[in-house]
Order: C-alpha cells, then sequence, then structure tokens
C-alpha cells in the first residue's frame, strides 16, 4: 500500500485526474469475500473495465442529447485530485432514483462529494425513457455536490434495454481519505519518511 500511495503522489504531479480502486474495499461488495482471492480481484478488474467503457460509451454513441470530448475535458480540467466514475442501473418505478444513488454511492470508494467541482452524467435507456427521468438524474446528483461545480449531462435511447435505466457519472475534484489519506497524515508521512524524529 505504501508503494502504491508514493506512486499515486508521483502521478498527482503530472496529471489532471487520478481514478483509483482501493483492493481493500472489495469486501464490502456483497459476495466477493467468499470468493477465491484471484477471482475477488477480478471483481476489481471488472468495475474498472466497465468505468472505462462506459467513458467510452458515452463519447462514441450518439444520443438524444451528446455529449463529447470537449464535454469530458471541460470536466476533467474544473476539478483536479481524485475522480469517481460511478455506474448505476434500475428498472420499474423509481428506477431514475435507484440508478443515479447506486452510481453515487460506488461500493469501492468512500468518498465526500460535497466539493466535487465537476459531474459528467451519461443517462441510457430504452424507448420508454423520458426527459424527465433525465434530468430527475441530473437533478439528484447536483444536490449531492458542490452549488458551484460545472455539470454537463447526455441521455441515449438504446431499445436492447427495455425497462432498464442506466446512470453513468463522472466526479471530479472529490475527496477521499480512503483513496489518499488525509492531508495530515500525507504530511506526517512525507516527514517520518525524511527521518525527522518525532517526541510524544
Amino acid at each position: 500500500k505504501q508503494n502504491a500511495e508514493w506512486g499515486l503522489e508521483r502521478l498527482r504531479e503530472h496529471c489532471d485526474t487520478i481514478l483509483v480502486i482501493p483492493n481493500e474495499r472489495l469486501l464490502e461488495i456483497e459476495g466477493v469475500k467468499d470468493l477465491p482471492i484471484a477471482s475477488a480481484f477480478r471483481v476489481g478488474d471488472e468495475l474498472l473495465v466497465r468505468s472505462i467503457t462506459g467513458v467510452t460509451e458515452l463519447l462514441t454513441t450518439d444520443g438524444m442529447v451528446n455529449l463529447d470530448f470537449e464535454d469530458l475535458k471541460s470536466i476533467v480540467n474544473s476539478g483536479a485530485g481524485v475522480a469517481m466514475i460511478g455506474l448505476g442501473s434500475a428498472k420499474g418505478p423509481g428506477r431514475a432514483d435507484a440508478a443515479t444513488m447506486e452510481a453515487l454511492h460506488s461500493p469501492l470508494l468512500d468518498l465526500d462529494m460535497s466539493d466535487a467541482r465537476g459531474a459528467l452524467i451519461n443517462v441510457v435507456g430504452g424507448s420508454s425513457l423520458t426527459l424527465g427521468e433525465a434530468e430527475r438524474c441530473s437533478q439528484l446528483i447536483k444536490e449531492q455536490i458542490s452549488p458551484n461545480a460545472k455539470i454537463i449531462w447526455g441521455a441515449a435511447v438504446r431499445e436492447e434495454l427495455g425497462d432498464e435505466l442506466r446512470v453513468m457519472l463522472v466526479l471530479t475534484g472529490v475527496k477521499s481519505d480512503q483513496i489518499h489519506g488525509s492531508t495530515e497524515n500525507r504530511q506526517l508521512r512525507a516527514l517520518r519518511n525524511r527521518q525527522i524524529e518525532f517526541v510524544n
């Protein structure tokens, strides 16, 4: 873990945004605790693949309200630091709320999103998807983040989804002690690494 934290600190000096999936949070996903170790880590890999695929589809698939690379770029640039990609899906009554909440509360990330500075939202559903549902997803996310955050959303219809509604969310500028530790802890670790003695 120390090697990973050191690497992340170096990356932050050169990257606009970093997406991290901490392996230690895998146990919080239902059923993962009982899997063989290799299979459990594949769950994390699969979530990362789904996230990247979601961003790719967001940029390459035509929608009712289109998003493009410039939209993604503007959100990434609006909030340097840690990014979260959340995925959610639901069917039936209240599906917009349920899918959005699932996307906002990723099992792998312990996040304070109240200060998030950017949100890119993509809502996809079958032919029954309404503009009101897409706007509802956007509104729920808006309530969870900074009032000054830049928000861009899009919506697309994919007939094969039927009654399913999916929400794909990229939040930038979020805080996570799970990922980077508190600023104070990072500073103390840096001082200790320089062999400075601390008196208790």
